[in-house]
């Protein structure tokens, strides 16, 4: 036993160094991985990505502490990571729909992979900055703000809970409503039917319009993202609020998430659960023809899809797409013509006549760039469109995107997303 002892101290130093000494930031991450992977193959055959790069998730955490076992320095790392497009197109083609992971026997968390991969990425420069410059939604200027503020959108009156020119601070507030940086943006006056309603029906309520950082996760930026969730959560202490809305399932898990850690006693519920425990009566009837429900990939047990049919008031009926919209993970940015084939995969599922509703905005958003450059006879509404009259109108959405490069204001957002 005292031989054994003397050991212990200068095994652990042994680790403590290795680790210390290590050009991979989240090495312990892929030994996990590694260690749990079967290699049964069933995440591979269940994503297209990974089918493409034919590697199991162990084989993705094998290979990134191959790659660190081999390289002197962190150049030399870069270079042997690149030099495997097999290894970089199954990081960078992640859509984190968790497609693999529900069929994975052990139940590993490819997110939990992919997220880490992606901060050894962007820490070895393998993610090039065009790619994340317009989404640093922790920054002043992202593409949402900078639309929002070149097009005269001002949300502000309804932000009580912080001082503006037009009122001062308050902290009374029974709830908070977060739309999400698409709705915020690119739907100004149904996010302010919304939150009218929201007040109506739930007491005093203010707005919160940031990003829950989902694109900085993507972007491999995992510790800015958690401390802009700190900033909400900091927002909704505050406020006062007891309760949080949320329009899209993936801000609920983050702010719920980030909720959980910090201890604090705030709820967080979807604004389809919200409207239907409250009695809201649609203002609007629902289209002719067949409902098709796009499943978000952030709502993982489907109980956010129970709740919009539930304020649908449509039951179990439509036809529900299952999949990745295609903007997930950021693909577009490494791999554009995917996101379309994802997107074109999972409309195909929907008949001549029918409504794709999505329950979160990105999807609406990718659906309707798709549907823009490829015609169908499908209508592509957000939830939130069959039970408000305030819609989105994306033709003009993307005319304005698009005006923004083209315009005045071309060099400013050059400069700004350099």
């Amino acid at each position: 036993m005292g031989i054994l002892s003397s050991y212990v101290p200068d095994f652990a130093r042994v680790i403590i160094e290795r680790k210390a000494m290590g050009l991979l930031e989240c090495s312990s991450i892929y030994w996990e991985f590694a260690g749990q992977c079967t290699q049964c193959g069933r995440c591979t055959a269940a994503c297209s990505s990974l089918t493409s790069a034919d590697m199991t998730l162990g084989e993705i955490a094998k290979a990134l502490l191959s790659a660190e076992r081999g390289a002197q320095s962190r150049e030399e790392l870069s270079a042997r990571i690149a030099e495997n497009p097999a290894l970089v197109q199954a990081v960078r083609g992640c859509f984190f729909c968790t497609s693999c992971e529900n069929t994975c026997f052990a139940h590993n968390d490819v997110c939990r992979l992919i997220y880490h991969a992606r901060i050894d990425f962007q820490d070895l420069g393998l993610i090039p900055r065009d790619a994340w410059s317009s989404v640093q939604v922790d920054q002043e200027w992202d593409i949402f703000t900078a639309y929002r503020a070149i097009h005269g959108i001002d949300l502000t009156d309804l932000s009580r809970h912080v001082a503006t020119e037009a009122h001062t601070t308050e902290a009374d507030f029974e709830l908070a409503f977060f739309p999400g940086c698409s709705m915020a943006a690119y739907a100004p006056e149904l996010t302010r039917e919304i939150f009218a309603t929201v007040e109506a029906l739930g007491g005093k309520t203010t707005l919160i319009d940031h990003c829950c950082g989902s694109p900085l996760k993507s972007a491999g930026f995992y510790d800015r993202a958690e401390a802009l969730r700190n900033r909400i959560v900091g927002e909704l202490k505050d406020s006062g609020a007891k309760l949080v809305v949320c329009v899209c399932p993936g801000c609920i898990n983050d702010i719920r998430s980030t909720l959980a850690q910090q201890g604090m006693d705030i709820e967080t519920v979807s604004l389809s659960a919200f409207l239907a425990e409250h009695g809201f009566s649609s203002k609007r009837t629902l289209p002719a023809g067949p409902l098709c429900l796009s499943k978000s990939c952030q709502d993982r047990d489907g109980s956010y899809l129970d709740e919009t049919r539930a304020v649908l008031g449509v039951g179990e009926t439509p036809v529900v797409l299952q999949g990745c919209c295609g903007a997930g993970g950021a693909v577009s940015a490494f791999d554009p013509q995917r996101q379309t084939e994802q997107a074109a995969r999972k409309l195909s599922a929907a008949e001549d006549g029918a409504t794709v509703v999505t329950m979160c905005p990105t999807c609406t958003y990718t659906y309707a760039f798709y549907l823009m450059g490829n015609p169908r006879a499908v209508t592509n509404k957000h939830y939130t469109e069959l039970l408000f009259d305030n819609q989105f109108d994306w033709e003009r959405v993307f005319n304005q995107l698009g005006g923004m490069w083209s315009g005045e204001y071309g060099p400013w957002l050059a400069q700004v997303f350099a």
